[in-house]
């Protein structure tokens, strides 16, 4: 109880010190190949898209059907002592890259480009000018972005949820991606509900593969109860891991991987000490018509 008020408390402090900077609206950067990173408002439209699915079906480069692998961690903003080495470790050969509490700092930005990464980021907030929230990043670039948010009930600091889209190989096919942070600090589920049902407005205009992934903050039945209402409703189905050592909150996973029209070929959960999370490593690849 006492590590909850703490974390609770500080972030509450720093909002109101003025040492936190939090967005007024659905905010993106993006960094494709070596071009200086964009800034966009870029919140999200169900009809688009239909719309980015034809204007994209010729992108040249596409994710490989017949296997991608991801890397899905929630890194506490690399606070930790040896989070860079860690991280370099766990993205190697990585298609893409699923990440909570990313913190934009150069070094991380120097990581990404290092690896030849695009890579898209759902703005949270901003502290010391430098900006934190959820982040996708891919070897190919996304055909569809957009991302939307919802503030804690109690701190106030925003948890966002970031979609991306890329084309796979081999046809007509495209792999919606959702990168989740879902709503925390709230003994109710109603914002998280709330989170979920904006979320799936746009997922289930999605036909085809999919993977909603992150950090879902179900540390309760309740809580869990409302992710597998939405699983059904997208008809998903939950990775599971034969060494499992993702982290427990209250005896309760946090971290998932859920996904549809795949199939999973290897999941690994990791125990370390550089993160308060254990990342997620699989990977996946169209299933055979």
């Amino acid at each position: 109880m006492r590590k909850l008020i703490v974390a609770v408390a500080i972030p509450v402090l720093l909002t109101l010190s003025g040492c936190i900077n939090i967005p007024d609206r659905h905010s993106v950067m993006s960094q494709r190949g070596n071009i200086n990173a964009v800034h966009t408002t870029n919140g999200c439209d169900p009809d688009r898209l239909a719309e980015h699915r034809a204007l994209t079906s010729e992108q040249a480069a596409k994710l490989d059907a017949g296997g991608f692998s991801l890397l899905v961690w929630n890194v506490l903003k690399g606070t930790r002592s040896d989070w860079t080495s860690d991280f370099l470790r766990f993205c190697s050969e990585k298609d893409l890259l699923i990440i909570q509490e990313a913190y934009l700092t150069e070094e991380f930005r120097n990581m990404l480009q290092k690896k030849h990464y695009n890579w898209d980021m759902s703005i949270a907030f901003e502290y010391r000018n430098i900006k934190a929230g959820v982040l996708t990043a891919s070897k190919i670039e996304p055909s569809f972005v957009c991302t939307f948010q919802k503030k804690e009930p109690l701190i106030r600091i925003p948890k966002n949820i970031l979609i991306t889209m890329y084309p796979l190989s081999g046809g007509d096919q495209f792999l919606l991606v959702a990168n989740l942070h879902l709503i925390n600090y709230t003994m109710s589920v109603s914002q998280l509900s709330a989170q979920v049902r904006q979320m799936e407005r746009i997922l289930s205009k999605h036909q085809g593969p999919l993977i909603v992934t992150g950090d879902f903050n179900t540390w309760s039945d309740k809580r869990m109860a409302v992710i597998d209402a939405s699983a059904r409703h997208l008809n998903l189905k939950a990775v599971t891991f034969k060494n499992d050592n993702r982290s427990l909150i209250f005896g309760h996973n946090v971290d998932h991987i859920y996904y549809r029209e795949l199939e999973p070929l290897e999941a690994i959960s990791t125990a370390v000490t550089t993160s308060d999370h254990n990342p997620l490593q699989i990977k996946f690849r169209l299933p055979a018509r």
